[in-house]
């Protein structure tokens, strides 16, 4: 008599597909929110024009740009699809790539091995991190390096498992766009060059040459262009970068914030807005004091990204916040094997480790939640930003015979529909600078400084706007005031804008004299 065997039912892959979902609406919802609540950043401007510029001009040849180019050929579509809301559009964009970077570590860490609930709460930490909050909120270059970078972490990772020289080429590929997208990345490509070279990597010196190769594939956008306009790229991407931060502080009387010991204060602080820190002394204190020293390539690897990660977030002049993003795809990764190797721990050291990362989290999330609780009462800033460009457009076109405007904000005045002079592309940091280039070399490179602000006459905007860049508490000294002068000397009509912090001149039209705007 035979036995009856019943077969048990196939696994359901519904539940799993209900909690992916359940964890990735609100994580995707949170980063909108945030994008959409966050007030604009300083820096913004000199991304937003750089998209829009490229979108009708090459980078660097028409238009200075103080930042390798990829960043802005990759928002640049968004300026033709959206002309009357590209910021919107773009701060969105950046929204949408954290989102995907979170998937990207998320996925990395199932690659290596690591367990479903310790990579998804891994990824979570790190995207609590003040860094990752900011810089996924405004239109920067970091995010983009950043999902470059956990996906060539990923490939790396899928190298270790496969072998197979494709993956080792496109991890290096990935790394070369990263650092083509921002330029403190290349420690964290450096550092995974030499992981492959190191008996810990367990790669070989064919692994690294694929690397590499991949790697100056990578760099190739950048190698062109400074074969098409040298003088404009290297004073953008390597002399500016390492010579103006210098001037301008010194300009104002703040050489002491760009000390070594400011720097390293400015480092911690950082780390601390977020488990970065904890997470990075405890990873550090495990690999110090672990009696296992043999430790699998994927953990060797996540050493090797982290060194790098510090070195790149360490390197620019004066440290932001935004400067940590090379740690974050190596730091998730820590944090998962981490977790996972709690697992093993007492159940109070397990919990009591995991309530400290969440603790250590709270604070890098405290300026985000702030920003979306101020929304919540005044509406979004990006939104009232768009609305008020539309209004500068609607007067200038009004009042003035012509549609071109000049502006040390330019990220105020693209949505206007206006024309915006390329020659103040990189906002106002080439000129508040500007007497560290000649006025030859300004007119070479298209940029005007305070020496070549009478170059306007030769054909005046019909419009300049003005007054968001009057100086801080730092540093005093206000770029705007060149402009302010100048729309005074030509007798420019101003105008008070919407918001009471700008201020619009428009030459008035011979035409239409007069004309009242009602407000």
């Amino acid at each position: 008599m035979y036995r009856k065997i019943v077969l048990a039912p196939p696994r359901s892959r519904a539940a799993p597909v209900a909690i992916a979902l359940a964890l990735c609406v609100p994580l995707l919802l949170w980063c909108v929110l945030t994008a959409l609540a966050t007030p604009f950043d300083h820096d913004e401007s000199q991304y937003i024009a750089g998209a829009y510029f490229s979108s009708h001009m090459l980078v660097f040849r028409d238009f200075l740009y103080l930042q390798p180019p990829l960043h802005s050929w990759f928002l640049a579509p968004l300026a033709g699809l959206f002309p009357r809301d590209m910021v919107l559009a773009m701060r969105l964009a950046t929204a949408a790539t954290a989102f995907g970077v979170l998937l990207t570590l998320w996925k990395a860490q199932r690659i290596a091995g690591i367990s479903r609930d310790s990579a998804a709460i891994a990824t979570l930490l790190a995207g609590s991190t003040a860094a990752f909050q900011f810089t996924g909120s405004v239109v920067r270059n970091d995010m983009l390096a950043t999902l470059l970078a956990s996906l060539a972490m990923l490939m790396l990772l899928s190298a270790l498992r496969s072998r197979r020289a494709e993956h080792w080429l496109l991890g290096g590929l990935l790394l070369g766009l990263a650092t083509a997208t921002k330029l403190n990345f290349a420690p964290l490509a450096l550092a995974s060059g030499l992981f492959a070279l190191h008996p810990g990597g367990r790669a070989g010196w064919k692994a690294a040459a694929w690397l590499s190769l991949g790697g100056l594939a990578g760099l190739s956008p950048m190698l062109l262009l400074y074969l098409v306009a040298p003088e404009p790229f290297t004073y953008g991407v390597l002399t500016f970068g390492a010579t103006a931060p210098h001037s301008w502080y010194a300009a104002n009387g703040a050489e002491h914030e760009l000390l070594f010991l400011e720097k390293l204060a400015d480092l911690l602080k950082f780390l601390w807005k977020g488990p970065a820190l904890i997470a990075l002394l405890l990873i550090g204190s495990r690999w110090i004091f672990d009696r296992n020293r043999t430790a699998s390539a994927g953990r060797t690897l996540c050493r090797w990204m982290i060194g790098g990660g510090l070195l790149g977030a360490a390197l620019p002049t004066p440290l932001q916040v935004q400067y940590l993003m090379p740690l974050i795809p190596p730091l998730a990764l820590g944090m998962g094997y981490l977790l996972d190797d709690a697992r093993r721990w007492p159940f109070a050291a397990r919990e009591m480790l995991l309530g400290l990362l969440c603790l250590a989290a709270v604070p890098g999330l405290l300026k985000a939640s702030g920003h979306i609780a101020v929304m919540a009462r005044t509406g979004s800033p990006v939104l009232e930003a768009g609305s008020q460009a539309v209004w500068i457009g609607t007067t200038v076109r009004a009042l003035a015979r012509d549609d071109g405007i000049v502006t040390l904000s330019p990220h105020l005045a693209v949505d206007s529909g206006l024309q915006v002079d390329p020659r103040f592309a990189t906002g106002p940091f080439v000129y508040r600078s500007g007497s560290m280039i000649t006025s030859a070399q300004a007119r070479r490179m298209h940029v005007v400084t305070p020496a070549t602000l009478a170059d306007l006459d030769r054909d005046p905007p019909a419009a300049i706007l003005a007054g968001y860049e009057g100086g801080t508490r730092k540093l005093p000294l206000a770029p705007d005031a060149g402009l302010l002068r100048y729309a005074a000397s030509r007798r420019y009509r101003g105008i008070v804008l919407p918001d009471g912090v700008g201020r619009l001149f428009v030459r008035l039209s011979p035409f239409r004299p007069g004309r009242r705007i009602m407000r």
